[in-house]
């Protein structure tokens, strides 16, 4: 299953929709939508379910996976679109937890996060049993926050999955557990759920396996070449990042945490300040180093670093110092010594 360009265009012109009400232009003013945007819908929930049924699956090639992460975006994109442009509002909550899920699924957790955001505290009811909760829960990553789950043909299940999710982020444990649980889960669904509900089961399940492979508990260890008990006091702190992003998998599938040199451009908020603890932490846990050296390019973000870091490293035998970028006697035999040692890479 794969967009066409008709639905491209469709797509585009419902994006352009959506945009003229966030820039606020006069709807008098807004253009002319040539055909209704809901017969997306079809294609758009079909491309999320096919990709969840194979995330599901055993045999399926990673290649074929990527393929359709790609697709996915288009699905995406349309519901994130579609809630904009206004066109629906009933289907608000259904549309938007499939949106934050197709975001997720499709490697860009950021965007997920704000739409998953965007229901607030209320649990939606699509009437799924439950399944609508557990799948918003997941996709708020707000895993210290109670999951009471629910009751009916999944509650087991539901439960099991939650207390399974928590108890890994917390330990790196029982992860058997959790999808025994999640593989009962979709045959349950499977076997006499309706169709929305299967869809909910599916998109579950690969969220689950999403989250795990995405864990650090998983990651490090492989990336890094280092023990998971090497990792343990990072990994149980509360200040420690529980899930790596795109941009940081890529800097551990290029070996960067094993300690290979690079330069590395990555935007705004891709997760810069937790890949470079990441990279530091690595150094000191693998004795290839003992003393890392930041170089920023305003006193103000220099600052920031360096209150992440402390925060970051609380409790721990690591110093960190500041120095000014002003050259005081005081300081100046310190800097010289530091410029030795500071190979500064501009973009």
């Amino acid at each position: 299953m794969r967009p066409e360009r008709r639905s491209q265009l469709l797509l585009a012109v419902t994006r352009s929709k959506a945009k003229m009400f966030e820039y606020g232009v006069p709807e008098e003013h807004h253009i002319k939508i040539p055909q209704d945007p809901a017969r997306l819908l079809t294609l758009a929930i079909g491309l999320l379910g096919d990709l969840a049924a194979r995330t599901n699956s055993e045999d399926v090639e990673e290649s074929y996976l990527n393929e359709l992460r790609k697709n996915l975006q288009f699905s995406a994109r349309f519901f994130d679109a579609y809630l904009q442009s206004r066109l629906k509002e009933e289907l608000d909550p259904y549309i938007l937890l499939l949106g934050a899920a197709s975001y997720y699924l499709c490697d860009l957790p950021g965007s997920s996060l704000v739409l998953a955001k965007r229901l607030g505290k209320d649990r939606p009811d699509l009437d799924c049993l439950g399944l609508e909760d557990l799948l918003l829960w997941l996709l708020k990553t707000d895993l210290p926050t109670y999951f009471e789950g629910s009751e009916g043909k999944y509650g087991e299940y539901i439960y099991g999955i939650s207390q399974g999710i928590i108890r890994f982020f917390e330990n790196g444990s029982g992860q058997s557990n959790l999808f025994e649980n999640a593989s009962r889960l979709r045959k349950t669904a499977y076997d006499n759920g309706t169709p929305r509900q299967l869809l909910f089961a599916d998109v579950i399940c690969a969220v689950v396996k999403k989250r795990f492979e995405n864990s650090t508990w998983y990651c490090l260890p492989q990336y890094s070449g280092l023990s998971t008990d090497q990792w343990l006091h990072a990994l149980q702190k509360d200040t420690f990042i529980r899930e790596l992003w795109p941009a940081q998998h890529l800097l551990g599938e290029h070996d960067v945490f094993r300690g290979r040199s690079a330069i590395v451009q990555m935007p705004t908020s891709a997760g810069k300040t937790k890949a470079t603890e990441i990279i530091i932490r690595s150094a000191f846990l693998a004795n290839r180093a003992s003393l890392a050296i930041i170089v920023a390019p305003f006193r103000a973000l220099c600052h920031e670093i360096r209150n992440s870091f402390v925060e970051a490293f609380h409790n721990e035998s690591v110093n960190i110092d500041e120095l000014s970028d002003v050259l005081h006697e005081d300081f100046e035999i310190a800097e010289l010594l530091v410029i030795k040692q500071v190979l500064v890479v501009t973009p």
